[in-house]
């Protein structure tokens, strides 16, 4: 669910050049198919957490999200 989300919000041509959005695309769906074996190594998670930081300058802040029930704390 929160890969899902990370690609819904990343997925945006006005902060990514078609390249980043790929790489985006490809790490996230590496992500998505380590269903029975996860990823493990940095690189990845690196490049997402990069890519989540440059959004967030981008759109000057974070957005606000209502409290999803599926999600526990």
């Amino acid at each position: 669910m929160l890969a899902l989300y990370i690609l819904e919000i990343l997925n945006d041509n006005d902060v990514f050049r078609p390249e980043t959005l790929s790489e985006i695309q490809s790490d996230v769906n590496t992500l998505l198919t380590s269903e029975y074996e996860p990823y493990l190594e940095d690189d990845l998670y690196d490049r997402l957490a990069d890519r989540v930081i440059e959004w967030h300058f981008a759109k000057k802040g974070p957005i606000k999200r209502t409290i999803n029930q599926n999600l526990y704390r």
